[in-house]
């Protein structure tokens, strides 16, 4: 049976599952809650429908603690590896680098893990997605 899996939504349901008091996405909330966490991939090689070699930012905010804030990157960057054990298409999971860097336009306190996570691609579905349709105006 073919199957897709997009290693974006991998983690950010890892996310979830693990620090369950910091919504996690792909997008900017509408409405920006107290705290929330993004996930984006930033860069990394790619090797045919063999590997993934990927640079993931999680990037976690706090309306109001600095201390709570880098409190979950660092427990996040803890566990990391822990992408490996629940998937077994990670292969390798690991911090690069962890930093404050506040969002003064958002005004947030926010804190960027940057993770190499590695992801198996043998056996994936090869075949384009669908595009999701996008609301009329």
């Amino acid at each position: 049976m073919s199957r897709k899996e997009n290693l974006e939504a991998v983690v950010i349901s890892w996310l979830r599952d693990l620090v369950p008091g910091y919504p996690a996405s792909s997008d900017t909330p509408k409405t920006l809650p107290e705290r929330f966490i993004l996930v984006e991939r930033t860069g990394g090689a790619r090797e045919a429908m063999l590997g993934d070699n990927a640079e993931i930012l999680i990037e976690v905010y706090d309306k109001s603690s600095r201390y709570d804030c880098s409190e979950i990157a660092n427990f996040i960057g803890d566990h990391i590896y822990d992408l490996c054990i629940e998937n077994e298409n990670v292969t390798h999971a690991s911090v690069n680098s962890i930093i404050s860097l506040d969002d003064t336009q958002k005004q947030y306190h926010r804190y960027q893990v940057y993770c190499d996570i590695f992801h198996s691609r043998v056996g994936l579905d090869s075949t384009p997605p669908e595009p999701t349709p996008t609301p009329s105006a």
